[in-house]
């Protein structure tokens, strides 16, 4: 989820702080990691993406982790110096350009995730050109932004947000010249009308994720997260949602 800038990558990196807060120990069993760890792998497979993949802006490897599990060749790349999840430390590289990779290495990838990055960046546009030139064999690229600039809060600011997406926006900083599909959708509607009220009663929003911590709160962010997968697979993509994912093949 950290960003990898067009100029200076300390710009944009994830503070430690920010880390803390948005993946403490435990975050994949929230449930809003659940909901969009099964969505990411849904849609994946819905438009035939193929490995050898690489998510950058990995993070620790939440998302690494869940994937390579679900069956997926999949490494990660992050640019700010954490230390990544034990059970993926050899798949997740950390405190490492994307730019910087090795060709050999680039050569081989063929589908390309950026989960919660580009929104971090200034000008997507460009350094998504500079990604794909750099990854010259990709045919996929997959992205998960926030959505709805109406919900712009606390939260964005703490984390470095240029701007929250709709579905038109996040098409169009995917597409390129020889872009042959391409595939977007809310998720989390239901999070949508509570996020607006929120906003309008309190104004702001806490900017990290608590993590179920007895088997109540555990059962609870299970059953959560799978309404709101379940929510996606049977709502309208154009029903106004928190978050956008969005797929551009060539």
């Amino acid at each position: 989820m950290n960003a990898l800038p067009v100029s200076d990558p300390k710009d944009t990196a994830f503070s430690e702080e920010q880390f803390d807060k948005l993946y403490p120990l435990g975050v994949e069993r929230h449930y809003w990691s659940r909901c969009r760890n099964k969505v990411i792998a849904r849609t994946l497979r819905k438009v035939n993406a193929v490995g050898p993949m690489l998510e950058i802006g990995c993070g620790k490897g939440v998302v690494v982790e869940y994937l390579r599990n679900d069956g997926f060749d999949i490494t990660g790349i992050e640019l700010a110096p954490v230390k990544a999840l034990p059970s993926v430390a050899t798949f997740v590289k950390t405190g490492a350009d994307v730019l910087d990779m090795d060709p050999a290495v680039c050569a081989k990838i063929r589908s390309i995730l950026l989960l919660d990055v580009i929104e971090h960046i200034e000008d997507p546009i460009a350094f998504l050109a500079m990604v794909r030139k750099k990854l010259p064999n990709a045919e996929c690229v997959l992205a998960t932004v926030p959505a709805r600039q109406e919900l712009f809060s606390n939260f964005d600011r703490f984390n470095k947000h240029f701007r929250r997406y709709d579905l038109e926006m996040l098409t169009d900083h995917l597409r390129t010249g020889n872009t042959s599909s391409s595939y977007v959708s809310y998720v989390f509607h239901g999070l949508y009308p509570a996020a607006r009220l929120l906003l309008k009663s309190k104004g702001e929003r806490e900017v990290g994720f608590n993590v179920p911590k007895n088997w109540l709160a555990e059962l609870f962010n299970y059953v959560l997260g799978l309404f709101f997968y379940v929510e996606f697979l049977v709502l309208p993509r154009k029903w106004k949602g928190t978050s956008v994912i969005g797929v551009a093949k060539s």
